[in-house]
């Protein structure tokens, strides 16, 4: 459906930010609520949005995380070199340090990473460029809009995704390091954010990083993405408002046709038809669709399966469920 001046199709607009507005940590805010459909209002004024049904369909429950050592998973990758198994990072308060876990809920391996810190890891993904797979951490929650002032600036870890064994085995985690292939500090062009969601866009070969915010701040930045060893400084450039409240988590289809962006119960979907013509920017004035996800304890994960027709989700705290949702709109 498009948005053209009808009272009664921007109802649907409407309806759809409120379900994910009142759900919200600022759910007792009602200007927020309010200024969140003015943002989307407004965007959907200055281009014709097309408004798509809800786009999640079955959701299923795949395993319950086992380990106690995650108590806090922020982030949440699809495994590339192992079949069956996803990685997972605690938030902040955890050494740096990465867990393989099987879609049977078990640790099958553990990844210190070596010579950083873990200030507050949010997010990672993983990805496929130059026949090599990536994953890419982000070290970027800043709560009190501190970072580069009183604490270290926003970091994102380039490694190499580690080569490890099949995911189901009985005989307990291994545990290995890997060194970072490319660090990147970054900062935002309009003073400290909150960030809490990252991607990679292969098409652009830029990451993508939004922040969580009210609906009247809330935006997509994004950072050139250099597959070389070393270590950069870069200002992340703004490239659209979003009027996503709260963000928690971010990633990018396979395909590079769709953004998932989701909050701690709701979520949007973004779609291009042509990610060699079309940005980010314009799926974000053209389509847009709601997410209805299952009910989550403090969801701050997700990412799309390896061949891009579902997501994973999953909540920090102990032994949370590893939720699968298949979309309607995969192809």
């Amino acid at each position: 459906m498009t948005y053209r001046d009808n009272r009664g199709q921007f109802s649907r607009l409407a309806r759809a930010v409120f379900q994910m507005l009142a759900r919200s940590p600022e759910r007792g805010i009602h200007p927020v609520l309010v200024a969140g459909v003015g943002i989307l209002l407004v965007i959907a004024c200055r281009s014709a949005v097309t408004i798509g049904d809800e786009a999640a369909g079955t959701a299923k429950e795949v395993c319950i995380v086992q380990d106690p050592l995650i108590t806090e998973a922020s982030g949440l990758a699809v495994c590339r070199t192992t079949r069956d198994a996803v990685w997972m990072h605690n938030d902040s308060g955890d050494v740096p340090r990465l867990f393989l876990v099987g879609l049977n809920g078990t640790t099958q391996a553990i990844v210190n990473v070596k010579d950083v810190t873990a200030t507050d890891w949010e997010d990672m993904c993983s990805f496929e460029l130059d026949q090599e797979r990536w994953l890419l951490v982000g070290d970027m929650g800043d709560n009190q809009r501190v970072r580069g002032t009183k604490s270290p600036r926003c970091q994102l870890l380039l490694l190499k995704e580690p080569k490890l064994g099949p995911a189901g085995s009985t005989k307990g985690p291994t545990e290995s390091s890997i060194d970072v292939f490319r660090t990147i500090e970054f900062q935002f062009p309009d003073g400290p954010h909150d960030c809490e969601g990252l991607a990679v866009d292969t098409q652009s070969r830029r990451i993508l990083v939004v922040t969580k915010t009210d609906p009247l701040n809330s935006a997509l930045y994004s950072m050139p993405l250099m597959i070389t060893p070393g270590r950069e400084s870069l200002t992340a450039e703004r490239i659209v408002a979003l009027g996503v409240p709260y963000a928690t988590a971010m990633d990018i289809s396979p395909d590079g046709r769709r953004m998932v962006i989701v909050n701690m119960f709701s979520g949007v979907m973004l779609t291009r038809d042509d990610p060699g013509k079309k940005s980010w920017a314009d799926a974000s004035r053209e389509s847009i669709t709601p997410l209805t996800l299952p009910t989550r304890k403090q969801g701050e994960s997700v990412c799309f399966t390896a061949d891009g027709k579902s997501l994973l989700l999953n909540s920090e705290g102990k032994s949370q469920p590893l939720w699968q949702v298949e979309l309607q709109t995969a192809q």
